[in-house]
């Protein structure tokens, strides 16, 4: 399926109408973006399933931080409500390991390429799905970097959905050409920045990096000097390996959350502050703290707990 009408919804995204409901009705405000977030993923699980195909695949994908692990799950809670069952698949089980990747310039393994996958299988594993849904595929041991002896069965019955994520999943080199409209792509970003006017307060990828700066330090105890450190490579990988092919989605979902500065302000501030001056990331930090300065701030009370958002600050009821 080729979907050439393929859009997203685009929010009023501008500090002044934002600080006004964080303001004035923060509860409303909240209640309102995670029901639309949730109507976007539904109107895409009803279009699947109009499809003239008696199981479903799905392929997703999207950059760091878009939220691709919250939305496979509510995708998936979509599928059930409409009686199907559902299936996972994790792209990382198709590594190769340590001792297959290419190895970069500083002497680390090239894991984020798509030469790291085990290409040929891949699309066997995609073909097979798409033209009798049953597969085999291996596990993969990220506690060795290798390959387990484990093999993982999958058998779709009819009316059946499987969710297959990964950062790679849309690249080209994986499409048989024989898929025959079996398969369905869909593509989750934060695809819109904050303004005001004509001016951006915090771009998409801004968005996208403080929601990880939070997360990697809640849940990985990683200091926000080490994801500054680490973001001009992410983003580099991502021109690379994923927005060249996120045009070729069937459905984009936009996973902007127009409350989040208001709900990580606090959050991010604080572990922004702890870069001093002496570090080369203290410009970045800088100016990220005057552009979260300008939002009115919500309390998490209000994030429901299967919020997309809890993803990144916690306390939500999806298993990460």
């Amino acid at each position: 399926m080729m979907n050439w009408l393929n859009t997203y919804r685009r929010y009023a995204c501008d500090i002044g109408r934002i600080n006004e409901m964080a303001k004035n009705d923060a509860k409303g405000f909240v209640e309102m973006s995670e029901s639309l977030f949730h109507e976007d993923l539904r109107s895409i699980v009803e279009n699947i399933i109009t499809l003239p195909i008696d199981r479903y695949v799905v392929l997703l994908s999207g950059p760091s931080s878009s939220g691709k692990t919250t939305t496979a799950q509510k995708l998936a809670e979509e599928f059930q409500r409409h009686g199907c069952g559902v299936h996972h698949i994790s792209m990382d089980d198709f590594y190769l390991g340590k001792d297959y990747v290419n190895i970069l310039p500083n002497g680390k393994p090239d894991f984020e390429s798509v030469e790291a996958l085990d290409i040929p299988l891949i699309k066997k594993t995609f073909l097979q799905l798409a033209q009798t849904g049953e597969c085999e595929f291996p596990k993969y041991d990220f506690k060795t970097s290798s390959r387990t002896n484990e093999k993982q069965y999958l058998k779709l019955c009819p009316d059946e959905a499987v969710i297959i994520e990964g950062i790679h999943v849309l690249n080209p080199v994986f499409d048989n050409g024989a898929y025959g409209g079996r398969i369905s792509k869909v593509y989750v970003s934060v695809k819109q920045g904050i303004k005001n006017g004509e001016d951006y307060v915090l771009t998409n990828r801004e968005i996208r990096c403080i929601r990880r700066l939070v997360r990697d330090n809640s849940f990985r105890d990683a200091p926000p000097e080490k994801l500054l450190g680490m973001w001009g490579e992410i983003v580099d990988g991502e021109k690379r390996f994923i927005r060249p092919y996120r045009y070729t989605s069937d459905f984009t979902v936009n996973s902007i959350h127009i409350y989040e500065p208001c709900l990580m302000k606090e959050r991010a501030v604080s572990l922004l502050e702890q870069i001093n001056e002496n570090s080369e990331y203290y410009e970045t930090a800088k100016h990220l703290i005057k552009s979260l300065s300008g939002f009115e701030v919500i309390d998490d009370v209000l994030i429901p707990a299967n919020s997309l958002m809890r993803e990144f600050i916690g306390g939500g009821n999806y298993v990460y």
